[in-house]
């Protein structure tokens, strides 16, 4: 298991060809969310820098750089090895080959630049504010232009898409068992490539994303990663709020493998449980109970604002993400919006903005 013990950040600025700066030894304050694929705007990241030289700052506003990336999590305590271990080659399975020896860090945002302004704090303390969206430039610029011959299917179509992409630096991530149909008449596409991903979302009843780079496409009964478990040990920090309409609300340190339209796994016990209304109480007509319901607790009743369904297995899908980061601070967390797996909940409009992962 990995020590949440060290801080680790780096934060590198990239011009077309991948070559650039490091900014990881000076103070930065950064805030990115990610939600859902249903607005584009809401792959964001805002990082402010401290105290650059004026040149570096020139540098930056001048548009040299077009990328950022951004790694964080944690280093870990470094394993204590004797004498005879040194130069000795060590088996690892492919689980600890990025993460070996309880490190606990990785990319967590990659995107392209697309504000700065430069301001103060106070007389002494400056910064440059660099702000950054995830693939912006593939999605409006990416055009799938081909005529498919007669026996194409979805798999080529979607290797014509991602052949499109590519000169933007996005690549195909986790992407669902595609329909086997073979077309028998050939098909030609004039459209923007992420109209055509729409297009293979809709065949597979999946959704879809950016995230750092990448493409994600998952139907609603698929999740990204394995659940992860959460509890103070792993980085839980307070307790799971429960609130209406709106999922479980989760705060957790700063951990690289938690992603978006993955599982987490909660102690159902340690979920703070948010009551209903007065209203909701005075318009009742009797009892107001608690049902299994798939798998979830749910309550049943004439109630108009119903509470986030608690899994009783403790599983929730991840449906969006607010990273808050401080390098010389105290902020060094992540905000997870959980939906119960395999839940009906009726979400408020907000919630379905943030969270509609098919």
């Amino acid at each position: 298991m990995s020590q949440n013990w060290m801080r680790h950040f780096e934060l590198q600025l990239l011009d077309d060809k991948g070559q650039g700066i490091a900014l990881s030894d000076f103070k930065v304050v950064f805030d990115i969310q990610k939600m859902a694929q249903n607005s584009f705007a809401s792959f964001v990241g805002n990082f402010k820098v401290y105290n650059l030289t004026p040149e570096t700052c020139n540098r930056i506003q001048g548009q040299e750089f077009s990328k950022i990336r951004v790694i964080a999590g944690y280093d870990g305590i470094p394993p204590t090895v004797d004498e005879s271990q040194v130069g000795v080659v060590r088996n690892v399975t492919a689980g600890e080959a990025s993460q070996p020896d309880g490190t606990n860090y990785g990319m967590i945002f990659s995107g392209d630049i697309r504000f700065t302004i430069q301001g103060k704090d106070n007389p002494t303390d400056s910064w440059i504010l660099v702000q950054c969206i995830d693939c912006w430039e593939g999605h409006l610029a990416a055009q799938t232009t081909v005529t498919l011959a007669a026996g194409w299917t979805w798999t080529e179509f979607l290797n014509q898409v991602a052949r499109d992409y590519a000169p933007y630096g996005i690549t195909l991530g986790r992407i669902p068992e595609l329909p086997t149909t073979v077309f028998p008449r050939g098909r030609t596409i004039f459209k923007a490539s992420r109209e055509a991903m729409d297009d293979v979302a809709r065949q597979c009843k999946a959704n879809w994303w950016y995230e750092d780079g990448q493409i994600n496409m998952l139907p609603p009964d698929k999740y990204l990663h394995e659940a992860i478990v959460l509890n103070a040990d792993t980085g839980l920090i307070g307790m799971p709020q429960q609130t209406m309409g709106n999922g479980v609300n989760v705060r957790i340190l700063i951990n690289p493998n938690v992603k978006l339209g993955g599982l987490v796994r909660l102690d159902q016990a340690s979920v703070y449980r948010t009551a209903l209304s007065a209203d909701e109480i005075g318009n009742s007509s009797g009892w107001i109970t608690e049902q299994d319901n798939n798998g979830n607790r749910t309550v049943t009743g004439a109630v108009s604002q119903q509470p986030a369904s608690i899994n009783t297995d403790g599983d929730y899908i991840v449906g969006s993400i607010d990273y808050h980061g401080d390098t010389r601070g105290q902020a060094w967390y992540m905000d997870l919006l959980c939906i119960a797996k395999g839940s009906a909940d009726i979400m408020s409009q907000s919630t379905i903005r943030k969270v509609d992962l098919g």
